[in-house]
C-alpha cells in the first residue's frame, strides 16, 4: 500500500510524519523500537528537506511516499533543493561530537534504517530509508545497511 503526504517547510509540521508512523506501525510487525528508529530518522530526513532543501520557505513543499507491506515501510522524502554530494560522504562515520545539536542527522539515519540512499528525480532531491522488522531480517530478509547512492 502507498500513503502520500505534504506538509509546509515549518518544523511546527514535524509530527506528521511521526504520527503517520506510529499508526502504521502498530498493525504491522514492528517492535515500538523498530518504530521509533524509523520516525527519529524520518523526523531527521524532513528537518533537512525543510531547512536546506526547501531554506524554510513555507510555500514550498516537503513530499512525502509512504510504501508499506507486513515485511517492510518505505519512505521517501522529497524536497526542491539541489542536494548535496552524497557520493563523497562515509555514511557509517559517526560524527566526531554525537552530542552536538546539528551534524548528526544523516549518520542516524544510516544507523537505524535497513537501506538509506539519495538520489534526484523530476527537479526535486529525495532520500529514501527502508525500515525491516527485525524478526523478518533474522529470517534473511532484512538489509544490508549499507548506504546506496544513485542519480535516476
Amino acid at each position: 500500500m502507498k500513503i502520500e503526504l505534504s506538509f509546509p517547510s515549518s518544523h511546527m509540521f514535524l509530527g506528521i510524519p511521526d504520527v503517520v508512523i506510529q499508526e502504521l506501525g502498530s498493525e504491522l510487525p514492528f517492535t515500538q523500537t523498530e518504530l521509533d528508529e524509523l520516525s527519529t530518522s524520518v523526523i531527521e530526513g524532513c528537518t533537512n528537506a525543510l531547512e536546506h532543501g526547501n531554506k524554510m520557505v513555507d510555500e514550498v513543499p516537503v513530499r512525502l511516499e509512504i510504501e508499506f507491506d507486513p515485511t517492510r515501510i518505505e519512505i521517501t522524502i522529497f524536497d526542491q533543493g539541489e542536494g548535496f554530494d552524497f557520493e563523497s560522504i562515509d555514511f557509517s562515520q559517526a560524527p566526531t561530537d554525537l552530542m552536538q545539536e546539528r551534524g548528526r542527522g544523516i549518520y542516524i539515519m544510516h544507523t537505524y534504517c535497513d537501506e538509506l540512499s539519495f538520489f534526484r528525480q523530476n527537479g526535486s532531491f529525495a532520500v529514501r530509508m527502508v525500515k525491516i522488522p527485525r524478526s523478518r531480517a533474522k529470517d534473511g530478509d532484512g538489509g544490508d545497511a549499507d548506504a546506496i547512492a544513485r542519480e535516476d
